[in-house]
């Protein structure tokens, strides 16, 4: 019997209409944000939470969801839920390495004095006091 794509139960039929819906926008820049909902004894609770999470210095951006147990899931590991932000971020390093390499800063190689009044172009560079050659 030959399988009918107008059909809404065919798998084919789902992921048109699936298509054609229009997307939500995933902004994962800047801290994240939580809101976990639960109803009490004839009240509703509403607790917002903000996460401002980095590595390194670096800001982690990723979508995070907090449960009303406090466990941490993330979209980057949908099969996991775990005990605490930190632990998330922990699994994160470890399932994500590259993610997480060092990254080298600008003035690498340059530290211990002033940059300001000269450049680096060329093969090299001088500093107000020095000539070619030496000091």
């Amino acid at each position: 019997m030959p399988s009918d794509t107008a059909d809404p139960i065919q798998p084919a039929f789902l992921a048109t209409y699936l298509a054609g819906l229009p997307q939500p926008e995933h902004d994962h820049t800047g801290p994240a944000r939580s809101v976990r909902e639960d109803d009490f004894d004839g009240h509703h609770v509403v607790v917002t939470t903000t996460y401002e999470i980095t590595v390194d210095g670096r800001p982690l951006d990723v979508h995070i969801g907090l449960s009303n147990d406090g466990s941490a899931h993330c979209h980057g590991l949908p099969a996991y839920q775990l005990p605490s932000l930190v632990d998330l971020v922990r699994v994160l390093i470890r399932t994500f390495p590259e993610e997480f390499s060092p990254q080298p800063s600008p003035a690498e190689g340059h530290e211990g004095h002033d940059h300001e009044g000269h450049d680096h172009g060329g093969s090299g560079h001088m500093h107000g006091d020095e000539t070619p050659g030496g000091r």
